[in-house]
C-alpha cells in the first residue's frame, strides 16, 4: 500500500524526534488518558499511538496489546492528515479501509475515530482514537470530549518533555557547578581528562581553560591565555558575534546553547573550526559563562570535499558531449555546420564535440586517384 505522507513530514519527524518518546516503557499518565477515551466513548479500545517514518508505534493501549504497525496499514497514519479529526463508521464501507487487512483479519477493525496529537507548534506527531469491532456511531458531546483528552495528551508530551529538558538543565548546571565548587585538585582532574576543551569566562575575560582548550591553540598550555579578553581567541569574522552572544547572556536575553567558530593557532597561524555547547553558572551577582567546545574542523573540510565533489560531478554530467541527431554536411567539401550555423571541417567539429583524436593517412582508392602510376607497382 503507498504511503499519503504530510508535507512537513520532515519537520514532524525532527520534532517527534525531539520528544524522546519512541520505544519508551508504558506510563500511567497516558493509560489513564486512553481509558477515559474508551469509557467515555463507549469502545472497547483506546490508543494513544505515534506515527514515525515507517510505522505505528503505540505509547498506550487499551482493550488491545500494545501494537507496533506497518505505517502503510494504520489508520492513524490517516488521522495526522486530518485538521481535527477522522471519523470511519464502517471500515467495510469505506474504500480507503475495506481490504486493509486490520480490518479483514485481526482485530477486526470495524469503528474508528481518531484526533490528531500535535506538538507544540502544530505539526501532528499522532493520535489519540478508540476503536470497535462493529459500526457505529459518536454523539457530538463524545467527538468534543475526544478532542479534550487528545490536548491532554498533547499536554503529557509536553510535561514530559520540559522535564526531560530541566533534567538535561539540571545535569550541564552540575558539571557547571563542580567546574565552580570543587577543589582545586578534583577540580583540575576533571577537567583534565575531558576529551573537550572547556573555557571559563566572567566580563569577557578568561578565568580558565584546560590544557585540552590550550592545545586546540597551539599552546603548551593554558597559562599563556588565562586573564586575555573573550575577543582575543576568535577568528575575525566570528568575533562579533560571539562577543554579541556574550552580552546577551550578561544581559538575560536569549543567545544561541550550540553554535559554531574559529580560532586561529598561536604556533603556525592555521584556523581550526570548533563546535560549542554554552552554559550560565550564576553566583550572587557573578555570572560566569562555561564552553564546552570541540574541534570539528576535519568534519567540516570532509563536508566541503564532498560538496565539492558533488559540484564537480555535477558539471562533468553537464559538460559531457554526444554526437546524436541530424548532422548537416555539406555534399561537396564534406564540412558540417555547428550550432551557431558556422561550416567546420569534419575532423574539427568531432574533435570538439567527443573524445577522439586524428591521425592521417591515405586510403586505397583515394591512393589509386593521386598516385595511379605508384599504385599499380605497388
Amino acid at each position: 500500500m503507498n504511503i499519503q505522507k504530510p508535507t512537513n513530514e520532515v519537520q514532524r519527524l525532527e520534532r517527534l524526534t525531539d520528544y524522546q518518546i519512541l520505544d519508551t516503557s508504558a506510563d500511567k499518565h497516558f493509560d489513564d488518558l486512553a481509558f477515559l477515551a474508551s469509557y467515555i466513548c463507549q469502545t472497547p479500545a483506546a490508543m494513544i499511538s505515534l506515527i514515525d517514518s515507517d510505522r505505528q508505534w503505540t505509547k498506550s493501549s487499551i482493550g488491545y496489546p500494545p501494537l507496533v504497525l506497518r505505517r502503510d496499514v494504520s489508520f492513524c497514519a490517516h488521522t495526522i492528515l486530518e485538521p481535527e479529526l477522522l471519523v470511519v463508521e464502517d471500515a467495510f464501507l469505506d474504500s480507503r479501509f475495506a481490504d486493509n487487512p486490520l480490518v479483514l483479519e485481526k482485530p477486526h477493525v470495524r469503528f474508528y475515530a481518531g484526533v490528531p496529537v500535535l506538538s507544540y507548534d502544530g505539526l501532528a506527531l499522532g493520535s489519540l482514537c478508540v476503536l470497535d469491532r462493529q459500526p457505529r456511531q459518536l454523539s457530538v458531546e463524545q467527538l468534543k470530549a475526544l478532542k479534550a483528552l487528545a490536548h491532554q495528551v498533547e499536554d503529557q508530551m509536553e510535561l514530559r518533555r520540559d522535564i526531560l529538558q530541566l533534567e538535561k538543565a539540571a545535569r550541564e548546571q552540575k558539571i557547571a557547578q563542580e567546574l565552580i565548587h570543587r577543589d582545586r585538585e578534583r577540580f583540575k582532574e576533571i577537567l583534565e581528562t575531558s576529551r573537550d576543551g572547556i573555557l571559563v569566562e566572567e566580563e569577557e575575560c578568561v578565568i580558565f581553560m584546560n590544557t585540552a582548550y590550550a592545545k586546540l591553540f597551539g599552546c603548551r598550555g593554558p597559562a599563556e591565555l588565562i586573564g586575555l579578553h573573550i575577543s582575543e581567541l576568535a577568528a575575525p569574522e566570528d568575533l562579533d558575534r560571539l562577543l554579541d552572544y556574550g552580552r546577551k547572556r550578561s544581559r538575560g536575553e536569549h543567545a544561541p546553547n550550540l553554535y559554531e567558530f574559529k580560532i586561529k593557532r598561536r604556533d603556525n597561524g592555521v584556523l581550526v573550526e570548533l563546535e560549542a555547547s554554552v552554559s550560565d553558572f550564576f553566583q550572587g551577582e557573578r555570572h560566569y559563562i562555561i564552553t564546552f567546545v570541540r574541534d570539528i574542523t576535519e568534519r567540516k573540510k570532509n563536508s566541503r570535499e564532498r560538496e565539492r565533489l558533488i559540484t564537480e560531478l555535477k558539471d562533468a554530467l553537464a559538460n559531457i558531449k554526444t554526437l546524436s541527431g541530424l548532422l548537416p554536411i555539406c555534399s561537396s567539401c564534406k564540412k558540417i555546420r555547428d550550432d551557431t550555423g558556422y561550416w567546420n571541417q569534419l575532423e574539427i567539429y568531432i574533435e570538439k564535440h567527443s573524445e577522439a583524436d586524428f591521425t592521417h593517412g591515405i586510403c586505397p582508392d583515394c591512393a589509386r586517384k593521386l598516385y595511379p602510376e605508384d599504385f599499380e607497382n605497388s
